[in-house]
């Protein structure tokens, strides 16, 4: 099979396979992901897109080997390292989740998810004056981060700072404007 041929297989079964995350059809992702690595093994991309897949279907395991697999072969990846960190938090291990957040940060210090994810683990272990930090250093990169205004906004309140939290939501509805998302906030937000 020439090279041409096999790369475009492999770009048909991975849109093919990332359709089937987005509809919840998990394991016959996986399947076509499998076949793709099978094709080319070292593609990054595609142990990144299973790793999702495995994720969401709840094999944890599985995808923090097809994750670990992709970092082998980039590791300075953010994205990876990003989704490392989120696998470790799922788990309740903060301490790695932090470190691989810290590790996506170096590479990519303007990666406003990686930001915000911080900011939760900061927050949940009850750091919350570095998680503000963390949810304005993602704001500040992305200014219509929803989750990130609305963890800041809970941040400002845990740190009793009324007219910062009243501000942080007027920015969350704005944002919220912007992707043409809900508007109205619950009370307890």
């Amino acid at each position: 099979m020439a090279n041409m041929e096999k790369d475009a297989i492999i770009a048909e079964l991975n849109n093919r396979a990332v359709s089937l995350i987005d509809s919840g059809r998990y394991a016959d992702a996986e399947g076509l992901l499998t076949k793709a690595l099978s094709l080319d093994p070292g593609r990054a991309g595609l142990l990144f897109n299973r790793a999702e897949a495995h994720r969401l279907a709840g094999n944890l395991e599985a995808a923090r080997h097809d994750l670990e697999t992709a970092l082998a072969l980039e590791p300075q990846s953010a994205e990876i390292l990003h989704a490392l960190g989120l696998l470790c938090y799922e788990q309740d291990d903060f301490p790695n989740a932090r470190a691989f957040y810290d590790r996506a940060l170096t590479s990519d210090p303007h990666y406003a998810a990686a930001w915000n994810d911080l900011g939760v683990v900061e927050f949940r272990s009850g750091d919350f004056e570095r998680a503000r930090d963390c949810f304005e250093r993602a704001v500040g990169i992305e200014p219509d981060f929803a989750d990130a205004w609305f963890n800041l906004a809970d941040t400002y309140d845990e740190l009793g700072l009324a007219d910062r939290r009243a501000w942080a939501l007027t920015r969350l509805r704005e944002a919220r404007m912007r992707n043409g998302g809900k508007v109205e906030l619950e009370e307890d937000e």
